[in-house]
């Protein structure tokens, strides 16, 4: 196996720097031994640190979200992308340490693991952050939010959709330190939630002629649409490749 290439460490190191969310849930994988296929529990105790630095990320990011959204749909898609660049930058260093501490150099990264980093980045980033945000929109900028979408304010529904989505967002923070069926109940119900939102945005297009940013802007086709596809896409693979990753020990 080829080891990683010096440059590539270096774009890690910067890029944690700006956006720590591959460093810092590298970190706590490693120290709870997520990567190791052999692990029985995969439900531990969060550290106090490791709470307030998934927190303190989160809150970067918010500060992050609304400096790209100045550059309109280029800000958009920089945002979603920052979720792969996060799973790389996990998978990069773990890579790195696995090449280091692995007893056989042909011994292959597994599979399994590789798809786990990226799917756990997809509920951290693309679940857990976006649901705490649909929480603040639909509750303390609920009218902005509408006139968005173009749909009327003052609407109570909103505030019943914004506990929906706390709710999403607690669990996907959650699902950091429980690895075990809950990511299939998560993956599943906000893939079905976002592909149904998806749907009443277009019937609204077309039936209403409803053309505004929030109804049909870069966040229906990424968010609504491409990000239940992958999640729901990669959770079979992961689960498939899981049973081999435990069946070759």
């Amino acid at each position: 196996m080829k080891s990683i290439p010096h440059s590539m460490l270096k774009i890690k190191k910067i890029y944690d720097i700006i956006i720590p969310a591959g460093k810092i849930l590298q970190d706590i994988d490693k120290n709870h031994q997520f990567n190791d296929n052999l692990l029985e529990n995969r439900t531990v105790k969060p550290q106090n640190k490791e709470v307030f630095a998934i927190i303190g990320i989160l809150m970067w990011m918010f500060m992050i979200k609304y400096l790209l959204d100045f550059l309109g749909v280029f800000g958009e898609i920089l945002f979603f992308l920052l979720i792969p660049l996060s799973a790389l930058s996990h998978l990069v260093g773990e890579v790195d340490e696995f090449q280091k501490n692995s007893p056989a150099p042909e011994e292959k990264f597994p599979r399994a693991r590789v798809i786990e980093i990226f799917l756990l980045q997809i509920i951290y980033i693309g679940f857990a952050f976006f649901s705490l945000r649909g929480f603040i929109g639909h509750t303390i900028l609920a009218d902005t939010v509408a006139m968005d979408i173009g749909w009327p304010i003052g609407s109570p529904f909103q505030i019943e959709l914004a506990f929906y989505h706390l709710g999403l967002g607690i669990m996907g923070i959650l699902c950091i330190w429980k690895r075990d069926s809950i990511w299939i109940g998560l993956i599943y119900s906000k893939s079905i939630f976002l592909l149904g939102a998806a749907g009443v945005h277009f019937w609204d297009i077309f039936a209403n002629q409803n053309h505004s940013h929030g109804n049909t802007g870069t966040i229906l086709y990424l968010h609504d649409l491409a990000l239940p596809i992958i999640s729901i896409i990669l959770l079979h693979i992961y689960l498939k490749f899981q049973g081999e990753w435990k069946k070759n020990e």
